[in-house]
C-alpha cells in the first residue's frame, strides 16, 4: 500500500502510482478556512459535489479516501449536509457510478424521483444527473463507492434500473459488502500485488448487491463473495482465540454456513481451518512472549491464554514454527524486539 502524503490542497500526490489511502479532516483546519477547503478538496476533487452544510450546527467531517484501480472508497463522519452536482460539475462530463449508504435517515432527490432513505439502506446513483442528499441528524456515517459504468455494466442484468433504487438494510449482500469494506478500511496497508484482486472483490459484492446476472453470480461466488465471508470468518477467529474449545461447526454456525463449506473455504486459501487457528494461536503467544507486559508471566498461562489446552503441544508446535523454543525466544529477544530467525 502506498500511503499518499497529501500535497498543500489536501489531495494525495497525483504522481503516486497504484493504490493510495489519505484522510482528511476539518479539526486540522483553520475554522475560518475549513468550509472552503471541505468544497475544494472533498466536494469538488473527491466526490464531484458541491457541499452545502446545515447553518444549524458546527461544520465536521472525517474522511478516510482508498484508491485502487478502477475504485475509489471513501469513509467519513460528517456533521449534517446537502450535497449536490451542480450544473457546473455535470459539464466535466463524469458519468461514473456513486454507491452510498448511511447510518442514518436521508432524503434523496435523483432521476426525477425523491425518497427518505432509512438507516443502513444504500443507493447507486449516477454523476451524470443531478441528486440531492440531506440528512437531519446532526452527525452521520457514510461510504461511497465510485466506480466507472464498465466496471458494473457487464455484470448487472440492466444497469439503468438499478440507479435510484433503494437497496434494503440489513438484505445478505449489502451487509457482506458492508464487512469487507471494513475490513479494508480497517487494513493498515494492502500488498501491491494484491490492489486489483481486493478492486475486483468489492465489485463483485456490489455487483450482486444490485443484482448480478446469473454468470456474474457465479464468478463472484467463486471470487468476491468468497473472499469476504473468509476474511470475516477469520476476524470471529481472532477475536475467538483464548477460547479453547472453539470448533469448526462454532464458526460455521456463527455466519451460517455449512462446516464443509467453511472448509472448503479455507482450502481455496491454502490452508485448513485447523492450521489457521493454530498459527493465529502461537502469533498471538509470540506477540505475548516479546511483549514488556507479559514479563513475570508463567509460559503455560501464556498458552492457556491463546487457546492451548496442552503445554507439551504448545512448545511442540512454537518450536517447528519458529525454529526455537517459548522460553529461548523470551530470553534471546529481551524488550520485545524480534530479528532473524524469530519473525
Amino acid at each position: 500500500m502506498v500511503v499518499a502524503t497529501p500535497e498543500p490542497n489536501g489531495l494525495p500526490a497525483s504522481s503516486q502510482e497504484g493504490p493510495a489511502r489519505f484522510t482528511f479532516s476539518t479539526d486540522d483546519l483553520p475554522e475560518r478556512d475549513r468550509l472552503a477547503i471541505l468544497r475544494e478538496v472533498i466536494g469538488r476533487h473527491v466526490a464531484r459535489q458541491e457541499i452545502e452544510p446545515s447553518p444549524d450546527c458546527p461544520l465536521r467531517v472525517r474522511t478516510l479516501a482508498l484508491r485502487l484501480p478502477g475504485l475509489f472508497a471513501y469513509w467519513s463522519r460528517s456533521s449534517s449536509a446537502c450535497t449536490r452536482r451542480t450544473r457546473a460539475l455535470l459539464s466535466d462530463g463524469n458519468s461514473d457510478l456513486l454507491f452510498q449508504w448511511a447510518n442514518r435517515p436521508r432524503s434523496v432527490q435523483h432521476l426525477g424521483r425523491e425518497f427518505v432513505l432509512g438507516p443502513g439502506e444504500a443507493m447507486l446513483f449516477s454523476c451524470a444527473d443531478t441528486r440531492a442528499t440531506t440528512t437531519c441528524d446532526p452527525e452521520f456515517d457514510t461510504i461511497v463507492l465510485s466506480l466507472p459504468r464498465t466496471s458494473l455494466a457487464a455484470s448487472l442484468r440492466q444497469l439503468d434500473t438499478s440507479l435510484a433504487r433503494p437497496v434494503p438494510a440489513g438484505s445478505g449482500a449489502l451487509d457482506l459488502l458492508l464487512q469487507y469494506l471494513k475490513l479494508l478500511r480497517d487494513q493498515a496497508s494492502i500488498h501491491g500485488s494484491l490492489d486489483e484482486l481486493v478492486a475486483a472483490h468489492v465489485c463483485d459484492l456490489l455487483a450482486v448487491t444490485l443484482g448480478a446476472t446469473r454468470d456474474a453470480q457465479e464468478i463472484a461466488k467463486k471470487r468476491g463473495v468468497r473472499a469476504a465471508r473468509l476474511e470475516a470468518i477469520k476476524k470471529t477467529v481472532r477475536e475467538k482465540l483464548p477460547d479453547g474449545t472453539m470448533s469448526e461447526a462454532d464458526i460455521a454456525a456463527q455466519h451460517r454456513v455449512t462446516p464443509r463449506y467453511l472448509q472448503m473455504l479455507f482450502e481455496s486459501g491454502g490452508t485448513t481451518f485447523t492450521e489457521f487457528v493454530c498459527e493465529e494461536r502461537l502469533s498471538r503467544a509470540r506477540r505475548m512472549l516479546l511483549s514488556p507486559r507479559s514479563t513475570g508471566r508463567k509460559i503455560a498461562d501464556i498458552a492457556f491464554d491463546c487457546g492451548f489446552g496442552d503445554i507439551s503441544y504448545f512448545n511442540r508446535k512454537f518450536r517447528a514454527r519458529y525454529s526455537t523454543s517459548p522460553s529461548e525466544i523470551r530470553v534471546a529477544e529481551p524488550g520485545g524486539t524480534t530479528r532473524g530467525r524469530y519473525r
